[in-house]
């Protein structure tokens, strides 16, 4: 058990919370571009902010990762690794496709969970 028991929930909240301001932002921005006469790059603008958003939390969920592996902090290490699978999720769906392997039952499963997912985030 970590000596911080909200450790987990904090990690939760700052994932969650940074996607959902995010899709905020975008779904403001969108609306703002279509009253526009030229509506612009909005989408590409809202791309590379979600890029750079995981990026920069793949780098901090991994460092947290390795800090936590070595202080022994099982649930802590396990809620990042559980952020760090739905961070490389994309890249993992994008590999099958691209490789011909989606067939395959290490890359069947993962993609009907993400796909399940799209549909259930409506996207």
């Amino acid at each position: 058990m970590t000596k911080y028991p909200w450790s987990v929930f904090i990690r939760c909240i700052v994932f969650f919370t940074l996607f959902l301001l995010l899709h905020a932002y975008s779904e403001n921005a969108f609306e703002y571009a279509r009253t526009q006469e030229h509506r612009g790059d909005t989408g590409l603008g809202i791309a590379i902010l979600l890029g750079f958003t995981s990026l920069m939390m793949l780098v901090g969920f991994f460092t947290d990762l390795i800090i936590q592996a070595k202080k022994r902090g099982i649930l802590n290490c396990l809620v990042d690794a559980f952020i760090l699978v739905i961070l490389l999720m994309p890249f993992g769906w994008f590999n099958c496709n691209w490789y011909g392997i989606s067939d395959k039952i290490y890359c069947k499963i993962p993609l009907e969970l993400f796909s399940r997912f799209l549909n259930w985030m409506s996207l």
